[in-house]
């Protein structure tokens, strides 16, 4: 007699099934464009399956039939960019870079024209990549900014990279750095990062794509990946680095800076103090699936944020 089980795997499978179809049909649409496709009953169809089943809607067929289907109706590319960058840590996770890398090329090698991607930004993961042409980069960029007379060290990824892994994560695809800045207070702290942002427009460093979060910025990096500049400030005595750090360490504790003996890059003086506050203590153990709590951190911060909120 069939268990219970056994007959629940038909109804397990069929949304999968719908799923591929889902992504094979759109997949055809955009290789050899087709009279009868039918994009937004498929968007909904995704939708319904995602709602009916929620666990599959991280799941690596979903996202790619989802960025697909959304490229497949000629919407702007950039919509995909979400599922694209959801596929992309979801492959990470699963120790499959390779085939991410693949559906990048399935969708590269798909399209009649390469403007039909304009907009959409394929992610790469350090394990892919010369890592130390990228530490060559980060030394390049922290002697700008030391030049224009500013404090720098690795952050957060970068920073537990270098002291955990001696390399970069393999599974990152960003660097991080933080920047102190000449403030005693929260007010002081808004006024200064404006400057700084002034300060790095002025002098070239910016990339041309900024973070719609005012407490960020990028920098131009000499590849593919992102370099995220974040503030870092210290109010009686206390270090605060948005936004992960806000007031648990002394300012003795990570000033003056240390020379990093894996990168000869600076670093907290107490990196492993810091590294606790950021990631907990089982930062020594790696956690490819880690989602960093954006609600928790701007919730820590809400002044500082609210402060650039109202002067941007």
């Amino acid at each position: 007699m069939p268990t219970d089980s056994a007959k629940d795997a038909p109804a397990k499978d069929e949304p999968a099934k719908q799923i591929d179809t889902l992504r094979r049909s759109a997949l055809a649409k955009i290789v050899a464009p087709a009279v009868g496709y039918k994009g937004r009953a498929a968007m909904i169809e995704l939708g319904d399956i995602g709602q009916a089943t929620p666990e599959l809607q991280d799941t690596p067929e979903f996202l790619e039939a989802t960025v697909l289907t959304i490229l497949a109706r000629g919407k702007p590319p950039r919509r995909a960019q979400k599922p694209l960058y959801r596929l992309f840590r979801a492959r990470l996770v699963a120790g499959e870079v390779e085939k991410y890398q693949q559906f990048e090329q399935v969708l590269k090698y798909a399209v009649h024209d390469p403007a039909q991607l304009d907009g959409l930004y394929f992610h790469s993961a350090f394990a892919t990549m010369d890592q130390q042409a990228i530490w060559n980069d980060i030394r390049a960029v922290i002697q700008r900014l030391d030049d224009l007379g500013s404090a720098v060290f690795l952050n957060s990824g970068t920073l537990l990279g270098a002291v955990r892994d001696k390399s970069l994560i393999a599974h990152d695809d960003d660097v991080d750095l933080a920047i102190r800045l000449d403030a005693a207070s929260t007010e002081e702290a808004v006024t200064q990062w404006a400057n700084t942002r002034s300060t790095l427009q002025e002098a070239g460093l910016l990339s041309a794509r900024q973070p719609s979060n005012p407490a960020t910025m990028k920098l131009k990096s000499g590849g593919t990946y992102n370099i995220d500049l974040f503030p870092a400030w210290v109010i009686d005595g206390r270090v605060h680095v948005y936004p992960h750090t806000a007031g648990e360490l002394s300012e003795d504790q990570v000033f003056p800076l240390i020379t990093c003996e894996t990168t000869g890059l600076p670093i907290p003086r107490d990196a492993e103090a810091m590294l606790a506050v950021n990631y907990g203590e089982g930062w020594r153990h790696p956690d490819p699936g880690y989602q960093f709590n954006w609600a928790k951190a701007n919730r820590r911060f809400a002044d500082f944020k609210s402060a650039l909120d109202q002067d941007g």
